[in-house]
């Protein structure tokens, strides 16, 4: 079958938006053209009346189950069971039709279409809001460029309203002045007013206040535009986007851990054979054995492996001095993460910092690494500046994170002191790994 856009299929396809109380079931011509489409505000009931949209979506545009191209849903966040749900039967679609599964979270579809579409003009904050429960919303941080389109700024958060307004202006900041700001989604419609009193303006035009769009969904899937706009990369599972776990599965997590005994130690010479294989395994462009055995012999130097059960599970490598820090490298091998590896070897790190009364410590995350950004801001990092483009694999921005001392002085995105890797290029054109936003695991 020949290729469509964003490297679907060139056939029909069924779009499946269920991430909230309002659902909405898309059948797409092989253009990209609606053949059907259904929408209805399903309560928390997203189990049994999903399915009886679907068969008459698929009725109406006189397509067979059968005959779908591709199958797309929403990835969240949202409600839980409404991913889910909406997941899991995208999933059963897409075997039963021997079709391939796409998806694109809630927030980067919202803010596709508001960027790519009327809605936004000119360079903004582009701010999409989904509701997260009573109280809490879902928030996603794009930037609007003022010749269209989007760029993902960093990591979605959760929480009330006080709290993400704190978020935004955050955000805000890493963009050059004068950014606006431009608020939208149904969680944006929910807290309108105190959105205007925060920013008078910034809900104006109002785009999806009264739900989220299939339209929107089956737009950004279509688009094939990868993680540098929040969306997956070509090719890869989708999986659901929480943002925050749910409580049954972080108490198991939490009880897993308590009984884990992760040990810390230097790394040394001895470590480097094993170091330099997991190096390859898990990154594209891996720094050689002979990199990590020089930086062994430099004074700033504070190098760590994590060993679980007697196996080396992580490793840390970063250079700190009594002013500055700079974390270069932190790796977890993948059937160790989510098992707080990660969380251990930067916990080991900042003790030292605290030890040799280190003012700040920076690090470069990717903007789509949204595992690592919490593991940072959980243990005090902020957001202090961005380098567009910095990632020549995917055309991400990096984000950099500080800690300690005057985050805001950090804005201009130069380097800590004694941050090296080998052959480092210049910030116009990096090594990719260079960054632990390339390295840090998709969990801890």
């Amino acid at each position: 079958m020949t290729s469509g856009a964003g490297g679907l299929p060139a056939g029909p396809g069924l779009v499946l938006e269920s991430a909230t109380q309002h659902v909405e079931v898309l059948v797409c011509g092989p253009g990209g053209a609606p053949l059907a489409h259904e929408a209805e505000d399903v309560g928390h009931d997203h189990t049994r009346r999903l399915t009886p949209l679907v068969a008459r979506a698929l009725e109406r545009a006189q397509v067979g189950a059968r005959a779908l191209a591709w199958v797309a849903a929403d990835l969240g966040p949202g409600s839980f069971t409404g991913v889910r749900v909406g997941l899991a039967t995208a999933e059963a679609m897409a075997l039963a039709a021997r079709a391939p599964l796409a998806g694109a979270s809630s927030l980067a579809a919202l803010a596709y279409s508001a960027g790519n579409g009327t809605q936004v003009a000119g360079h903004m904050l582009l701010v999409s809001l989904v509701p997260g429960g009573r109280r809490d919303l879902y928030a996603g941080f794009f930037h609007a460029g003022r010749r269209g389109g989007v760029a993902l700024l960093a990591a979605p958060r959760v929480g009330p309203v006080p709290e993400l307004l704190a978020a935004v202006a955050e955000a805000r900041a890493l963009l050059p002045r004068p950014a606006g700001l431009r608020f939208v989604g149904p969680g944006a419609g929910r807290e309108r007013e105190s959105l205007e009193r925060f920013a008078p303006g910034s809900t104006e035009p109002p785009w999806r206040f009264a739900g989220l769009s299939a339209l929107d969904l089956a737009a950004a899937v279509r688009a094939g535009l990868g993680p540098a706009v929040g969306l997956p990369a070509p090719g890869e599972a989708p999986r659901p986007l929480y943002v925050r776990s749910a409580q049954a599965e972080e108490r198991v997590r939490r009880a897993v851990l308590a009984g884990q005994g992760i040990r810390i130690r230097a790394l040394t010479e001895s470590d480097l054979p094993a170091v330099a294989a997991i190096e390859q395994r898990i990154f594209s462009d891996p720094w050689p054995e002979s990199f990590f055995r020089a930086e062994l012999a430099q004074a700033m130097t504070w190098a760590r492996v994590a060993e679980v059960e007697g196996a080396l599970a992580g490793y840390l490598v970063a250079w700190v001095g009594a002013g500055e820090g700079h974390l270069g490298n932190l790796a977890v091998v993948p059937e160790a993460r989510r098992r707080g590896v990660a969380r251990a070897l930067l916990e080991d790190l900042l003790e030292r910092v605290r030890t040799l009364a280190t003012e700040k410590l920076t690090l470069e995350v990717r903007v789509s690494n949204f595992a690592a950004q919490a593991l940072y801001r959980a243990h005090g990092f902020r957001l202090a500046g961005l380098r567009r483009g910095y990632y020549r694999d995917t055309g991400e921005h990096a984000l950099l994170m500080a800690w300690g001392g005057s985050v805001g002085a950090l804005a201009s995105g130069a380097a800590a002191p004694g941050a090296s890797s080998p052959g480092e290029a210049s910030p116009a054109e990096p090594r990719i790994t260079s960054n632990p936003g390339d390295r840090a695991m998709n969990g801890y």
